[in-house]
């Protein structure tokens, strides 16, 4: 076997144009969290964090341990989605993909003023799954994250490069908007329609992955 075939690796990665689209997945559910459960946050582990500080300290451990239990589905889901993902190659994106959907078109038809724990649980693994879609990317849920790469590649006069982050922003505020207009339009199908919308993507990040080129490991042995 030659040294090519040795370091060969079967690794995807999407691009960037199709994370954006992946990235409108995360601003339709999170549409539906502000809407239906404005204290217990799908999307938003960051606030979860600090409201569960804030009840800790006025001691109010009934809510602060459900704000605990996100946060751990949360890290557990996503954690499983890496490990598999690894071990997925190629089919790392659209069988991630479509057990988003799955998660999410289990909550069906959930559309009362306030969501169940259970499907706000079914929604944050989901929300986990989704962020290791695509073993390239650092979190898709991230926008903070994603204006600061912004911020920097302007500051450095990187306007076309950055440009793909700004669209990513913009997808995400179109996607919250298509999303609160499904749940005052048809809130009884707005979280199956978003599952729809997924598996397309799944099915269509099959036909939009490229290998990610790797480097063969240099020859020199490094003395500890």
């Amino acid at each position: 076997m030659s040294s090519t075939e040795l370091h060969k690796d079967h690794s995807q990665e999407l691009s960037p144009t199709f994370i954006i689209f992946i990235v409108t997945v995360a601003g339709l559910v999170d549409a539906c969290f502000y809407l239906h459960s404005k204290d217990l946050l799908g999307v938003y582990v960051t606030g979860d964090t600090s409201k569960m500080a804030q009840f800790s300290q006025q001691g109010n451990l009934q809510k602060a341990l459900p704000l605990l239990g996100i946060i751990a589905a949360f890290l557990a889901s996503t954690t499983l989605a890496a490990w598999l993902g690894n071990r997925l190659g190629r089919y790392r994106a659209p069988l991630i993909l479509f057990v988003v959907a799955l998660f999410i078109l289990a909550t069906w038809p959930a559309s009362a003023p306030d969501y169940p724990y259970g499907v706000v649980l079914s929604l944050v693994v989901a929300m986990g799954f989704l962020n290791q879609a695509c073993s390239n990317e650092p979190g898709v849920t991230f926008i903070t994250g994603t204006l600061v790469k912004l911020g920097r590649g302007l500051a450095k006069g990187n306007v076309r490069e950055s440009l793909p982050l700004a669209l990513r922003w913009l997808a995400w505020f179109v996607a919250a908007f298509v999303g609160a207009f499904l749940n005052q339009n048809v809130p009884a199908y707005a979280l199956p329609l978003i599952a729809i919308w997924c598996l397309l993507l799944a099915v269509a990040s099959v036909f939009t992955q490229h290998a990610i080129p790797q480097r063969a490991p240099s020859s020199r042995h490094v003395g500890r």
